[in-house]
């Protein structure tokens, strides 16, 4: 995995608008469920439990992204401990 230099994510083009497809990201990264959503909405809140069983991706990759979405986040002028509800996924096949 390659580690993100989280100043060079700063300078990229992303704006409020990416916001929702990188909580998605995110969200399953996580496997879905109260873990996903938790970093989706509130990722500057976000960390992973020790009694969290097997996940989808490993933490670093996780901690990454979720890293990655609050940089966004402020850059935006959003709150990353409150963000946007994310879409939802009900029913939609995803897991």
């Amino acid at each position: 995995m390659r580690k993100l230099d989280q100043e060079k994510v700063k300078d990229c083009n992303f704006g409020a608008e990416s916001i929702p497809a990188h909580q998605a990201a995110v969200y399953t990264m996580c496997g879905g469920g109260f873990l996903g959503t938790f970093a989706a909405e509130q990722p500057e809140s976000f960390y992973i439990d020790d009694r969290v069983g097997r996940l989808p991706y490993g933490k670093k990759a996780i901690y990454q992204a979720v890293d990655t979405l609050i940089t966004i986040a402020k850059k935006s002028g959003l709150d990353p401990k409150r963000l946007p509800q994310m879409p939802r996924f009900h029913n939609c096949g995803v897991f």
